[in-house]
């Protein structure tokens, strides 16, 4: 046996045949996020790529041959999910994800290739790769937003894609986005209940929400069709963007239109709509991250954020307003606009959390001020601005993304015979929502990475950055 304090263990248990031996986490304190309580002074085994057991530390016996940890004083969570990334650049994003304890994400616009890839890399081959879900292209109208969609326009064609994404490309879910028309919609929606597979992504500008929920869309991101929604101009609205009523004089643009969505706002409107959405298996993902990035992109609090000493530059590029093909016409009302939405959605967020909508924790890395794998504890505090609890904010990091994906055995809880997905905190993560950020280390796969490995994460993503 042998007892080794968090700060020397080093990379005893990255690639060495040490890692075939147990590893310990003696005189640890369990966090149950589902209970919202620690249990004190655990000793947690790991054993492979599992949880084998969890006893009081002080009826443990350490068998010969443990790789005993001293954990006195800190704090086990579930390891973390981010479920709206990006992954543009593996060996970066990976390095920054698992130094922030996140072990797991949902891609929602990735190279299928690349996908494949990342599901079957592993340290055996010395990399560190998070678990992953991953849409493959997005799903878009016959004019796609983004490079690099599928460009959809009409329902046989949307039939046939949804086809090709899951029998060809393999991908894990369907992502559909903002300019699809409602029969195309609703064809992709129809198709992928005939596949079996999920469909997931933004709701449609066309479509309400409610009709994306009752389609047996998943989730939901970024919070739209939610103003719509509880809007007392809800029908007039959604007459101007069909184009069945045309005012060109007082609503001759999408800011005019949002503004009077946020004039008319009726916060009864948003819980019955809420309480509707409730009947339905949908899980909504706010992206309270970007929300925030966007509506307040030029304010120095962002743009002197010292965390953006772990930017590549592609990013600090894409971050300034006049680099970004979205905003670069964008004058003060358009980011006055974005911030009245921000805290309405804030208004969102409490009303879903109070009628039990499950949320997930998403940070839309890498748009502006998503820093990957630290956005992740941004999002959480934001939760608790909401009025989630501590506990409730963590449970939309690990426990909500297990039920998700249909994984609460595999995964989400500190419990015996779980995956050994786990994160190591100096603080109380119950008492302080940004206790998730004092990160002592991280177990991968049930791989340990001490203290030096996770500097080393931040180091290297640091030095791909060119700082």
């Amino acid at each position: 046996m042998r007892i080794i304090t968090l700060s020397a263990f080093l990379f005893l248990s990255l690639f060495a045949t040490a890692q075939e031996k147990r590893i310990v986490l003696h005189q640890i304190n369990v966090v149950d996020v589902e209970k919202g309580s620690i249990q004190p002074a655990q000793t947690v085994v790991i054993s492979g790529d599992r949880i084998s057991t969890i006893s009081k530390a002080t009826s443990f016996k350490p068998a010969a041959g443990d790789s005993v940890v001293d954990c006195k004083g800190q704090y086990l969570i579930p390891g973390l999910w981010d479920m709206h990334t990006h992954v543009w650049a593996p060996d970066y994003f990976f390095a920054l994800f698992i130094a922030n304890g996140v072990t797991g994400i949902r891609g929602m616009f990735e190279q299928p290739f690349m996908a494949d890839k990342w599901r079957t890399q592993g340290l055996t081959a010395g990399e560190l790769v998070p678990r992953g879900y991953y849409a493959g292209p997005i799903v878009d109208g016959p004019k796609p937003i983004w490079p690099g969609s599928v460009a959809v326009g009409d329902a046989a064609r949307g039939r046939k894609v949804v086809d090709s994404l899951k029998n060809t490309l393999k991908v894990d879910f369907i992502k559909v986005y903002s300019l699809l028309e409602p029969d195309v919609f609703a064809a992709i929606a129809d198709e992928s209940k005939k596949q079996g597979i999920v469909f997931a992504g933004h709701v449609p500008n066309k479509v309400r929400l409610l009709d994306a929920a009752k389609a047996g869309q998943k989730s939901t991101e970024h919070l739209y069709g939610f103003l719509e929604m509880a809007s007392d101009s809800s029908d007039y609205y959604y007459s101007l963007v069909l184009g069945t009523i045309k005012d060109t004089v007082r609503y001759p643009n999408s800011l005019a239109r949002r503004a009077m969505l946020q004039r008319t706002f009726n916060e009864q409107k948003l819980t019955d709509g809420i309480k509707a959405l409730k009947q339905y298996d949908s899980y909504v993902c706010p992206t309270m991250t970007v929300n925030r990035g966007i509506a307040y992109i030029n304010d120095t609090a962002f743009t002197n954020d010292p965390r953006k000493v772990y930017l590549v530059p592609m990013m600090k590029n894409m971050w300034d307003p006049k680099n970004d093909f979205r905003l670069r016409t964008a004058g003060p009302e358009f980011f006055q606009s974005q911030q009245a939405e921000y805290a309405l959605k804030k208004k969102v967020v409490t009303a879903l959390h109070k009628a039990g909508i499950p949320i997930l924790a998403g940070t839309d890395t890498p748009n502006p001020y998503c820093f990957p794998g630290f956005s992740l504890h941004d999002e959480l505090a934001i939760f608790t601005e909401c009025g989630l609890t501590p506990a409730e904010a963590l449970q939309t990091a690990t426990l909500n993304p297990a039920r998700y994906f249909g994984l609460e055995k595999e995964t989400g809880t500190v419990a015996k015979g779980k995956a050994a997905d786990l994160v190591i905190l100096k603080a109380n993560p119950l008492e302080q929502i940004s206790n998730t950020k004092q990160i002592s280390a991280v177990v991968l796969k049930g791989k340990f990475l001490g203290p030096e490995t996770v500097s080393g994460l931040l180091q290297k993503a640091r030095k791909i950055a060119g700082n």
